[in-house]
């Protein structure tokens, strides 16, 4: 049975609780789409070229029983055919041989998939939220341009119990309380992603 690593872009660095809440929320994420019996690990590696190397260096030592995924955060609009390519333009990053192993995309952050379950926002700020200042449409999130994610949510959210959204407190708790459906709905990327999960 081939097992399947995700590495995915989060965590700040070397705080253990931060890295905790990364890896239970993308883990919670992903257990709504993987069959039970086949749920991959989640490597939680900090910055993005921190995932990139750590995933580089997981693929040329991976054994013919072991698929890596790098999951990273797009940081722009994507206009190439295929999540690799587009980071080879953006950050210049050179990839080993793929075959069996994989490269994700969020776009074109991680924020963007929230959008996409506003009720969800709705239910976790618990009061106070205004959901009506939220930029772009819940079923294209993948156009909110990134430098918008966390403004928006920080205003949507400022006039909460739990105060302005903050990425490591309110995000990976997020991750874990939104649908994937409706992400997978308002994401091309997102979609394939989990096409991908389902498949294992």
């Amino acid at each position: 049975m081939v097992s399947v690593r995700i590495y995915v872009e989060g965590g700040g660095g070397d705080n253990k609780d931060t890295i905790r809440r990364c890896k239970e929320g993308f883990t919670s994420y992903c257990q709504k789409l993987a069959p039970s019996n086949r749920r991959p690990s989640i490597v939680v590696c900090g910055g993005r070229q921190q995932a990139f190397d750590r995933f580089n260096t997981a693929v040329l030592g991976s054994g013919a029983d072991e698929t890596c995924v790098l999951l990273v955060d797009a940081e722009e609009s994507v206009t190439a055919r295929n999540p690799a390519d587009h980071l080879r333009a953006q950050d210049r990053w050179s990839f080993p041989t793929l075959d069996r192993h994989r490269v994700f995309l969020m776009v074109q952050a991680m924020e963007a998939w929230f959008l996409a379950d506003r009720k969800a926002l709705e239910k976790f700020y618990d009061g106070g939220f205004l959901i009506k200042s939220l930029r772009g449409s819940q079923r294209d999130i993948e156009s909110v341009r990134k430098d918008d994610l966390e403004p928006c949510l920080n205003h949507a959210s400022k006039q909460t119990q739990k105060g302005e959204y903050h990425k490591t407190k309110h995000g990976f708790a997020l991750l874990a309380l939104i649908d994937p459906a409706k992400v997978e709905a308002a994401s091309p990327h997102a979609a394939s992603f989990h096409q991908f999960l389902r498949a294992l």
